[in-house]
């Protein structure tokens, strides 16, 4: 538990790198981003994007970045999930919907 933690904290960093000014911070950070897998990205952007207390740019940016991912790569990323990891995907994209 402590790592996913972790892990997701490391998420919010690079989303704050992704809106940065500085050329080398943001390339570095889009280069991070592009070697994260597909299920994992797609559960931290969701993650991100249910948090209230994340920063209103990180949860903007997690919202753009998965409405990119699910419409670019949705054929590679989605079929390859188990169903169970689909269900919950919608139930997540509902329930941020609503909020």
């Amino acid at each position: 538990m402590a790592a996913a933690a972790a892990e997701q904290q490391q998420f919010y960093l690079l989303l704050g790198n992704l809106l940065s000014p500085d050329n080398v911070v943001r390339k570095q950070a889009e280069e991070t981003y592009e070697n994260i897998p597909g299920q994992s990205k797609i559960t931290f952007l969701l993650q991100a994007i249910r948090n209230t207390t994340a920063a209103e740019e990180a949860r903007q940016m997690a919202a753009v970045l998965l409405r990119r991912l699910l419409s670019s790569a949705f054929d590679e990323v989605y079929p390859a999930l188990p169903s169970d990891v689909q269900t919950a995907i919608k139930s997540e994209l509902l329930m941020i919907i609503q909020m």
